[in-house]
């Protein structure tokens, strides 16, 4: 599938029935103001706001274009694929999902072990290690995104507190957002979900995103807060093209990377998701698979 400009992005309210306010956005002519217009549509859970902020509008009318054909040219599911994902669906949204859902994860939840709890800052040590490679290693990601998710790996595995996983109550309530939100995405079947156009998915990834939100604020991560306190500063400048500096308090740490800009008709946007946009758009258009399901 296509690659969308939000893709990544470690990653951060839905303007639903708002199309023509959505074309209407614009992304500032300064680059601080541009930073602090992508951080303030991650947190309103509005991903189709942040992509037309990330890329000129010419660019994303033809990703939503070029999407169209990759959706018409990809073949459909088989009938394992939709039967497997009616199941796990029907788990989510079934009347009672949340008790039955709950009923299953209780019986794998009890006290943290203290040996475990010995280990921690062992185990957090390595696995920071584990995640920088695994990050570097990643061709999915680019620079400013690699830089972003190491600072951002390393302030959660910071705060990770093993007896707050462990907790009931707490994950009786995430099982509440996760149903509630598997609900409001209404996707009923896997023909549905492949179907969606690039705008349409964008807003039934804002309804995850949200869920996201609500379940590590369960687990003590605010990231609204975090996203309301983002700074950025210039670091260099050339041309049309801008190193910024971003920062934002998360779980006691301060999380800090580069984020490159890029101006384009005297408004700045995502070095990355420009260059990964157009890269893409440069090659031949998908064609329709002889793949029968």
């Amino acid at each position: 599938m296509f690659r969308t400009p939000f893709r990544g992005l470690l990653p951060l309210l839905l303007c639903l029935g708002l199309l023509a306010c959505h074309r209407e956005v614009q992304a500032p002519g300064d680059p601080v103001a541009a930073v602090k217009g992508l951080a303030a549509a991650v947190r309103d859970n509005d991903l189709e706001r942040f992509s037309r902020l990330s890329v000129p509008p010419a660019l994303f009318e033809r990703q939503a274009q070029r999407w169209q054909v990759a959706v018409a040219a990809a073949p459909p599911p088989t009938e394992a694929e939709r039967r497997d994902y009616a199941r796990w669906m029907n788990r989510l949204t079934e009347p009672k999902a949340e008790d039955k859902l709950f009923r299953s994860l209780n019986s794998r939840l009890g006290k943290v072990d203290p040996e475990l709890k010995a280990r921690w800052p062992l185990m957090k040590a390595s696995a920071e290690i584990f995640l920088k490679g695994l990050i570097q290693a990643s061709d999915s990601f680019g620079p400013d995104q690699k830089a972003h998710a190491q600072a951002l790996g390393s302030a959660l595995l910071a705060g990770i507190d093993p007896e707050r996983l462990a907790n009931r109550d707490q994950a009786r309530a995430a099982v509440k957002v996760i149903v509630a939100t598997s609900r409001d995405v209404q996707l009923p079947t896997l023909d549905s979900q492949r179907s969606l156009g690039m705008v349409a998915a964008m807003d039934k990834s804002s309804i995850a995103l949200k869920g996201l939100k609500q379940i590590a604020r369960l687990y003590g991560l605010d990231v609204d807060s975090a996203l309301d306190r983002v700074q950025a500063k210039l670091v260099s400048a050339d041309g049309d093209l801008v190193t910024m500096e971003v920062s934002y308090p998360l779980l006691g740490q301060n999380v800090q990377f580069e984020l490159q800009l890029i101006r384009r008709n005297g408004r700045w946007y995502r070095a990355d998701a420009v260059h990964e946009a157009e890269t893409e758009l440069a090659q031949p258009l998908p064609t329709a698979s002889k793949v029968t399901p």
